[in-house]
């Protein structure tokens, strides 16, 4: 979870209207957050988060403006930042940069002379945002540079590395691109995230000047903000467009939090983004929900009218109107710096907080419910006791999975794949919609252990379905592998008429063909008419891919399904 370093006093200041330090400790439950002390290093307060979807609150700023909207019983506007008309200062972008790193966005702010307290708070800021949002820059990198240094337009290009040159943060000689990336500590700790690029992105201002080498470090000369600075240019690369506004939306109004005013800047994209050609920041974006009215008090147990409703909401920087030609439905907005609802019940979450949650009064159960294993929880145990009976050794494997292991590796297409929006690694970037993947990834380590190979998992995958929420749907399955120089289809058509009479299923077996078995040597299984499961040899392509060295069969049910229900 996120802990972020304050000094106290600076922290007070932001809050304002009087603030009596003794509250700190109630308040920071607004935030999900707990006081941790002095660090004993820096002499600055730790402070953690325990939630990560919440990167505006990564600051002192953040922090003090939701305690701040709470005592105020609304959020000050920031609306003059997301409607400014900009300024003729533009950035210009490679039509290169589609293919590498596509996104760039950036603001200029004027304010109060940059102290030691508040850039080390705007350089803790930009850490947290690229490092816990950004997923180490590879999904958002930020800069922050000296603006009286810039000639705009500035343009955003991708480059040969070996062909550039100028002198990195923390160094005093130049390097080319390239070499940054093999000398410069920043450059070797995240030249990971454009390798195998043959460009590379490079921002340079109309005089080519160079401010830096996204998302690797900034040039000295430009990107080194001190002291007594009135005049800075924030800028942000990414893959993700709207991550990268949210980024420079956040920055955007700690700044002003500060006393800082923001001259919006224009990016010009030769091709088109899901926000259009030309895009500005901050960039005003949305994100609401509608809630069913009779939800608010029913998920929280409280009994409050639809105006405390509303007041609660409002108190914690939310916006709340009815839902446009809907009756009975509440849509709650959150601000430009907040893209994390996804569901009403995360309005409903902001309204418990709000409340206070050891403030809402427990209500005892009408009737005395010890709790006990669900069906379907007895039904899986079960299933684990019968392939350990049989002699098959369980895995236990992660639910997130590299799409990659889920449809090329394994002869698939993928189509009922659940992706991750924003993965933080390529390895965790979909959700497994089977229990393949997962049983070869122990096969293809497994390669000197004496055979047959007997292993089974008895494990969730999440699948699509249009009819669900979000689109997707978890499934409870049995996975089963077995591999060894004469493994044929019957090794675990046997397991299957096993389970079948302890576990009373009537199977039957027809026809399958897919791409991770044989041709002619998969089968469906099927129970009172219903498809349950699939049963087969898997085909050499799969077996190769995995560094599999002996034939294998692959069999998988779905524990959930209603025919196991008996």
């Amino acid at each position: 979870m996120p802990t972020i370093l304050v000094d106290i006093d600076d922290f007070y200041a932001l809050v304002g209207d009087g603030y009596a330090p003794v509250r700190i400790e109630d308040d920071l439950e607004l935030v999900k957050g707990e006081f941790k002390g002095p660090d004993p290093t820096s002499g600055r307060t730790r402070i953690e988060l325990n939630d990560t979807n919440r990167p505006d609150l990564w600051s002192a700023a953040g922090i003090a403006r939701q305690i701040r909207a709470r005592r105020r019983g609304h959020v000050e506007s920031y609306e003059a930042a997301f409607t400014a008309k900009p300024g003729g200062n533009k950035i210009v972008t490679d039509p290169k940069a589609a293919d590498i790193r596509p996104y760039v966005a950036g603001f200029i702010a004027r304010g109060p002379a940059v102290t030691d307290a508040s850039l080390a708070e705007l350089i803790q800021s930009q850490e947290k945002l690229c490092d816990g949002y950004g997923a180490k820059r590879k999904t958002v990198s930020v800069g922050i540079y000296r603006a009286q240094k810039i000639t705009f337009p500035v343009h955003y290009r991708m480059v040969d590395p070996t062909n550039a040159k100028f002198v990195p943060l923390g160094m005093d000689d130049e390097l080319t691109l390239a070499q940054i990336l093999t000398q410069h500590p920043k450059g070797k700790e995240y030249a990971h995230i454009l390798a195998g690029k043959p460009l590379v992105p490079l921002l340079q201002d109309a005089n080519d000047q160079i401010l830096s080498f996204p998302p690797i470090i900034n040039s000295r000369a430009i990107g080194e903000v001190v002291a007594g600075d009135t005049e800075l240019f924030v800028e942000a690369t990414g893959t993700d467009l709207r991550s990268v506004l949210l980024v420079e939306n956040i920055l955007a109004v700690d700044l002003i939090d500060r006393g800082w005013t923001i001259e919006p800047v224009v990016v010009e994209y030769p091709f088109e983004t899901p926000f259009g050609r030309e895009v500005r920041a901050p960039y005003p974006l949305t994100n609401a929900v509608d809630v069913p009215n009779q939800d608010f008090n029913r998920l929280i147990g409280a009994q409050l009218s639809a105006e405390e409703i509303a007041h609660h909401l409002r108190a914690y920087g939310c916006d709340v109107a009815p839902t446009p030609n809907t009756t009975g439905t509440t849509r709650v907005s959150t601000q430009p710096y907040r893209q994390d609802y996804m569901h009403p019940v995360d309005a409903i979450e902001d309204l418990a907080i709000v409340v206070g949650v050891n403030k809402l009064e427990p209500i005892w159960p009408e009737r005395f419910t010890p709790g006990r294993f669900a069906p379907l929880t007895l039904r899986e145990d079960k299933v684990r006791d019968l392939m350990i009976g049989l002699g098959f050794e369980e895995i236990i494997a992660n639910v997130l999975c590299s799409r990659t292991d889920v449809t090329t590796r394994v002869r698939l297409d993928g189509s009922d794949v659940v992706a991750i929006e924003n993965p933080m690694s390529e390895s965790y970037a979909a959700l497994r919609p089977s229990l393949l993947a997962s049983l070869l990834a122990v096969e293809e380590r497994s390669a000197k252990t004496a055979y047959p190979h007997r292993v089974f998992e008895v494990g969730e995958a999440v699948v699509r379905d249009a009819d669900e929420n979000h689109a997707s749907r978890t499934v409870s399955l049995l996975g089963a592998l077995v591999a060894h120089p004469e493994a044929r289809f019957s090794d675990l058509h046997s397991v299957l008429s096993w389970l079948g009479f302890y576990l009373d299923l009537p199977t039957e077996l027809r026809p399958l063909e897919r791409g991770c078995f044989l041709p002619g040597r998969g089968a469906e299984v099927v129970v009172d008419g219903h498809a349950v499961g699939i049963l087969g040899e898997l085909h050499p392509e799969v077996l190769e891919s995995w560094g599999v060295k002996m034939p294998a069969s692959y069999l998988e049910l779905r524990i959930d399904a209603a025919a196991f229900n008996r």
